[in-house]
């Protein structure tokens, strides 16, 4: 199993899925179970309140749609908050 070679190093990406999205702080690619893992953290400003900020996460690379790339965690902040 080849992992992908996308380098997003200080990035924050938006991962879209089927039924969810997920945005990941310096992912990285791994193999677990056999298959294609982003890994990273949850960036400040990604979920309600706060409350999983900083904490692992992952998402299997094959069930990804779409993704969106930000420069850093300010911008992502800033364009999130313009969406409310």
């Amino acid at each position: 199993m080849q992992i992908v070679d996308i380098d997003f190093s200080g990035k924050i990406v938006s991962f879209g899925t089927a039924g969810d999205t997920l945005a990941i702080k310096n992912p990285k690619f791994e193999v677990q179970f056999e298959r294609i893992f982003v890994v990273g953290v949850i960036p400040d400003g990604a979920t309600n309140y706060d409350w999983a900020v900083e904490r692992p996460c992952a998402v299997a690379w094959d069930s990804v749609t779409d993704y969106l790339v930000f420069d850093s965690e300010e911008q992502f902040r800033e364009l999130i908050d313009k969406s409310k």
